[in-house]
């Protein structure tokens, strides 16, 4: 007695950590995706986007494989993640959330898309960002990133920016729209981009070209 109820034991057991509750399912035809949806691509190839995506169909909608779903994202340099909607039965939405662009960056001869994520896109469509803020010279990627988070920091607004320029001597200069110039030092950016917030507030109702804070403490509006 004793042995046979080890016996229905050990098949208890064996039978609940190998049974795997959808086969049933799909075996029925039940929750099998058969439609696949990718919307919200901008930049990347939409249509290559849906081949890829393909994968999914004739498989469970209750066990999407993230694992070949984030391989298809690192294919893709301009999907920032995806948000996955499921619509039982049998559909899946995939919503693509790209990367924003921040600088169409001239290096030398090759030309570059900067995100707001610092992500280097190399593939695209230059016709497509012919308004898109400049960046030019050969400048380190984490010091313009540590400009931009003092421009954040600062609710400096962005989109009064021309252009970015990194000069032979490691600095900046922003140029901003209106043709005003903006030469920043080698100094802390946070004190720089808060006082050029200052200088422009003050100014705001007078003509110049240019606000020099090359010199820490001291600042010169022309």
């Amino acid at each position: 007695m004793i042995k046979t109820k080890r016996y229905i034991f050990l098949g208890l057991l064996i039978l609940l950590t190998t049974f795997n509750p959808e086969l049933p399912l799909l075996k029925l035809g039940f929750f099998i995706i058969k439609t696949v949806n990718v919307s919200d691509s901008k930049n990347a190839d939409l249509e290559k986007l849906k081949k890829q995506f393909n994968f999914l169909v004739n498989t469970s909608i209750l066990s999407i494989d993230h694992k070949k779903m984030n391989e298809v994202v690192l294919q893709n340099e301009w999907i920032h993640f995806l948000n996955i909607n499921k619509k039982f039965p049998s559909t899946v939405n995939v919503i693509v959330v790209e990367h924003e662009p921040f600088v169409f960056w001239k290096k030398g001869n090759n030309n570059l898309i900067i995100t707001k994520e610092f992500t280097l896109i190399e593939k695209f469509n230059s016709n497509n960002f012919s308004n898109q803020t400049l960046a030019k010279g050969n400048f380190d990627i984490e010091d313009l990133k540590r400009l931009y988070k003092a421009l954040n920091n600062n609710n400096f607004d962005l989109a009064n920016i021309a252009s970015f320029e990194f000069i032979n001597s490691e600095r900046w200069d922003l140029f901003l729209k209106g043709n005003k110039k903006i030469m920043l030092g080698r100094y802390d950016y946070n004190q720089q981009i808060n006082n050029l917030n200052k200088v422009l507030i003050q100014s705001k109702d007078e003509k110049f070209t240019y606000v020099d804070l090359r010199l820490k403490n001291k600042i010169f509006v022309k």
